[in-house]
């Protein structure tokens, strides 16, 4: 929106994108209420443990 723009929109009356601008916070705010599913943080957690195994491989290797 313009600087001309801005100054047509009259004090008290709604901004034209006010209704998109709720509706997606109200969007936003309901993914932030989902939960994680439960495969999810699982498949993290297997991810985290085979990132450590190659660390800890990496540092056996070095040792060396």
């Amino acid at each position: 929106m313009t600087t001309a723009e801005t100054s047509q929109i009259k004090p008290g009356t709604i901004a034209p994108n006010a209704s998109i601008s709720r509706k997606l916070k109200e969007f936003y705010d309901a993914v932030q209420e989902e939960g994680i599913p439960d495969r999810f943080l699982d498949l993290l957690e297997r991810l985290e443990a085979a990132e450590n195994a190659q660390k800890a491989n990496a540092k056996a290797v070095d040792a060396k």
